[in-house]
């Protein structure tokens, strides 16, 4: 009889046959001796059942794989099922594109053993093309351990279930399953097994390695935030934590969780709002609104600041003041300003619609912000494309620019470009002269160009093109990211003459990206571009289209239309954030 496993590795996959064996020959590789590899397979259609019975049969007394008939639609049943046939005294979670270092078994059991903690949480690094990140570092800086998450209410931050280890018998005790065919059950499970806990024990190794591919390398998935299903699967599970929560008379942590709710999970959403069509966007706010309506007035002020008066527009239904909120905490470069603030009696509010209420004057004063006093450098400046008109070969486009609190003054000489830069690489970038004046407190713009002349990518990489204002007021220069509303650009597409010639791509097709930025795509619209751009783009993630994108990211020479002195500025490199 085969002597029970210290751990059980609970692997779930589908459809990545390719990374399966990688992260099994990470579990099988651990410096504990007796751990066991439980394979799940949520019903692939690749070739991943027949690598994980290859596993199997290569590992037979260290590994089982089992297929499931029917494809769950999440991690949950795989995760569950790998439970039910787990034999080792403790239990982790590993997904099919992660890893887990080689000590991270034996240092959580060594943990557990010591403290006798039914759980044991470790520090989970992202591991990212050239870079590496902790995952919630402050919780995970010296070794600890607490009788119960009311000790510690910040592990509420880490909702990861796999960089933890779990006693079996502590989950079957608990009866802790993860939630079926919900997005996000890891959010419920930790809360719960953090709640059912005897004892928490917090290691500082490294435990687990987060694997983040680039996208071009990544299985191909659309961002499932764009559909309405995903954000009511989290609402849900907030709800089921809420009553959790409340089974634990925990109010203190019930804060907790909705303040994160508040300064993670909705602005995750929010940052994308501008890119969804209205309709989408009022469905959110429906969404979001009755969930925020359920909440304590308190929680606004414990959130974060920008990201409190983004939610309490949400809750209010004022969307557009919401979106500009969330404009001023981008995920990396400059914060944008797209909003005029409202003054009264002295103090600085963020829209003055909402002030009839002390919640409202409290949350929305922004006073000590001194919006009106920041460097010109330190903020883009929020404009609209109102217009976009083909007139023959020309292409008119004019717009909006806020000018919040009188930045810019009337007196004021205005000239400035309309930027079209590539959005992989800011300093490649065409110029066309563009028109200023002041009009209703507003800075209203207008340039017209030919497209085919004026915008000249290579095509393959650099594929699409981003809209920026450069407006010179006095002696500064201001930045002004453009937007739309989507009326001014649908349906619209120029004509492109990239330099690979026209078989990559012989138009350009406006767009609202994830960021909220008016931008550029080449797209196929007559033959030959129809056959060839599909299987170019099929290979763009090639190492030798990654060469190309390289070798002209190293040569920085400025392109058609800029002036080689003076290089583009704009948002810096993407900097990942927390969560």
């Amino acid at each position: 009889m085969r002597p029970e496993p210290d751990v059980t590795v609970v692997v779930i996959a589908y459809n990545d046959a390719r990374r399966l064996p990688r992260a099994v020959r990470s579990a099988l590789e651990q410096s504990l001796a007796q751990v066991e590899v439980v394979i799940v397979d949520d019903a692939s259609t690749d070739s991943t059942p027949r690598v994980a019975a290859t596993l199997a049969e290569g590992h037979p007394d260290r590994v089982r794989a089992f297929p499931l008939q029917a494809n769950s639609g999440g991690c949950g049943a795989p995760r569950n099922f790998g439970l039910q046939m787990a034999r080792g005294r403790y239990v982790m979670f590993l997904d099919s594109d992660d890893t887990l270092p080689a000590h991270a078994c034996g240092t959580m059991v060594a943990a557990a053993e010591e403290t006798g903690a039914d759980l044991v949480a470790g520090r989970c690094v992202r591991v990212l093309p050239g870079r590496e990140k902790d995952w919630c570092p402050w919780l995970y800086q010296d070794p600890g351990l607490f009788r119960s998450v009311l000790d510690q209410p910040d592990l509420l931050y880490d909702t990861l279930a796999t960089n933890k280890c779990y006693r079996r018998e502590f989950l079957d005790r608990a009866k802790l399953r993860f939630a079926e065919r919900l997005h996000y059950e890891d959010l419920l499970f930790s809360a719960q097994a953090y709640l059912a806990a005897d004892g928490i024990a917090v290691v500082p190794d490294r435990v687990y390695n987060w694997m983040v591919e680039p996208r071009d390398r990544a299985p191909s998935i659309s961002n499932r935030r764009a559909e309405l299903r995903n954000f009511a699967d989290r609402l849900e599970i907030h709800r089921r934590i809420d009553v959790a929560l409340r089974d634990h008379s925990a109010a203190e942590l019930a804060r907790l969780k909705d303040a994160k709710f508040i300064d993670h999970d909705l602005l995750l959403y929010l940052r994308e709002l501008r890119s969804r069509d209205s309709g989408h966007r009022q469905l959110f706010t429906d969404l979001a609104r009755s969930y925020l309506a359920e909440m304590d007035d308190t929680v606004f002020h414990a959130a974060g600041r920008i990201p409190a008066i983004a939610a309490l527009m949400i809750r209010e239904g004022d969307i557009e003041a919401a979106m500009a909120a969330v404009d001023l905490v981008p995920r990396s470069g400059v914060p944008v300003l797209s909003i005029e603030p409202a003054e009264q009696d002295g103090r600085v509010y963020w829209s003055g619609a909402h002030i009839g209420t002390e919640l409202g004057r409290s949350v929305l004063d922004v006073t000590d912000m001194d919006l009106s006093t920041l460097p010109p450098d330190a903020l883009h400046l929020g404009g609209r494309v109102t217009a976009m008109r083909p007139e023959g070969k020309v292409l008119r486009v004019s717009g909006t620019i806020v000018n919040p609190l009188g930045r810019i003054k009337p007196g004021e000489e205005l000239s400035g470009t309309l930027d079209i830069r590539d959005r992989r690489r800011a300093s490649r970038a065409f110029h066309v002269q563009a028109s200023f004046r002041h009009e209703d407190g507003w800075i209203a713009w207008e340039a017209a160009f030919v497209p085919s002349r004026t915008i000249r990518p290579f095509g393959l990489v650099d594929q699409t093109w981003g809209m920026w204002l450069r407006l010179k007021a006095g002696g500064t220069t201001v930045m002004a990211r453009l937007t739309s509303e989507g009326t001014a650009h649908c349906d619209l597409a120029v004509p492109v003459r990239p330099r690979l010639t026209r078989a990559v791509g012989d138009h350009l097709e406006p767009y609202i990206a994830g960021n909220g930025e008016l931008a550029l795509r080449i797209v196929a619209c007559r033959w030959p571009a129809r056959m060839v751009l599909p299987a170019l783009r099929r290979v763009a993630g090639t190492d030798l289209a990654r060469a190309l994108r390289r070798r002209l990211a190293r040569r920085g020479q400025p392109q058609a239309g800029q002036d080689a002195r003076t290089p583009v500025s704009g948002p810096s490199p993407a900097v990942e954030r927390r969560g």
